[in-house]
């Protein structure tokens, strides 16, 4: 399905490489449900395409315009996309590499929700700067 939910993400990503935070728009329905993990002050539960795209400014910012994401593998449904994210940035003078599970929902062409399943939550924690949170 060379127009279905991956490719959707996969055009999503290189988009997000270009470095255009505001052509991610057309990605992103108005109304996208976007959760990420609460770590840097600047992820957790995002609410629509603004407040998506005012956390890859901050992320890029806070990382010098280091942080960089690639999509290793996908597979997809009609309206949902799994995708094995790999990602790096360098943050005062430390360099952290890692891995997350993605599943994208999609409606009407564009992503309407996002969950995001890291790798190594500590790792992030550790980055960003946070004490690790209990158990």
């Amino acid at each position: 399905m060379p127009d279905g939910p991956a490719a959707l993400i996969r055009r999503f990503y290189a988009a997000r490489q270009a470095g255009d935070t505001e052509a991610l728009r057309a990605f992103l329905a108005p109304g996208v449900d976007w959760v990420e993990p609460d770590v840097g002050g600047h992820m957790g539960r995002l609410r629509g395409a603004d407040a998506v795209l005012d956390m890859i400014r901050r992320a890029g910012q806070a990382t010098g315009g280091t942080f960089r994401l690639a999509v290793a593998e996908t597979v997809e449904t009609s309206t949902h996309c799994a995708a094995l994210v790999t990602w790096s940035a360098e943050r005062g003078g430390r360099t952290i590499r890692g891995r997350e599970l993605a599943v994208f929902g999609v409606a009407d062409g564009r992503i309407a929700s996002a969950r995001f399943h890291p790798e190594n939550i500590a790792d992030d924690r550790a980055f960003w700067g946070e004490a690790p949170s209990a158990p």
